[in-house]
């Protein structure tokens, strides 16, 4: 009887230890997906970057801020400002990068939420085309794991213009969303 707690403690631990090993891969490999989806862009990779995502739908869309939608209509009067709103197709986003001679998205304040089977992942963008930064933005990624891996389902995220707004530092975003949450 003695033996029988240190034993069950014993077996909790280790279960718990597998299941912190477990997350912390499951981070790590959708920390590889998030570099491989940046160095695809940068190599302009297609066959790299269509093997991110889930097959059949994935979802492509994004809607530009407040501000920029704002400037946009001032700059162009409301007939001929461009919609807020624009969806796509990650494989028409690929063929879209070869408009420049180069091209890339930068990723900061990377947060990753997973239950081993679904993961939420939110972070900070600029995307940079011929090496100019063109928009930045908030840009959120849902992924499932299946049959081992995990894919991409869904990329939705927000622009806000560089002709009309410079990128805060990292450090001004970052309070920014500690003030959003709460």
């Amino acid at each position: 009887m003695k033996y029988i707690k240190p034993l069950i403690l014993g077996c909790l631990i280790f279960i718990q230890n597998i299941s912190a090993q477990q997350k912390t891969d499951n981070k790590k490999e959708i920390n590889a997906i998030i570099e491989k989806y940046s160095e695809s862009v940068i190599k302009k990779d297609s066959i790299a970057f269509y093997d991110l995502f889930n097959d059949g739908t994935v979802t492509w869309c994004a809607a530009l801020m407040d501000k920029s939608q704002n400037k946009e209509i001032e700059t162009n009067g409301k007939e001929k400002a461009r919609s807020n709103y624009f969806s796509g197709t990650y494989k028409g986003f690929m063929r879209s990068l070869f408009r420049h001679k180069s091209t890339e998205d930068k990723f900061d304040n990377i947060h990753i939420i997973e239950d081993g089977t679904v993961a939420a992942v939110t972070m900070d963008y600029s995307f940079w085309a011929d090496n100019k930064m063109t928009n930045f933005g908030g840009k959120y990624l849902t992924l499932i794991k299946r049959d081992g891996k995990w894919k991409i389902t869904s990329v939705i995220y927000s622009l806000e213009l560089t002709s009309y707004f410079k990128q805060p530092s990292l450090i001004d975003r970052q309070k920014e969303k500690k003030l959003q949450l709460l």
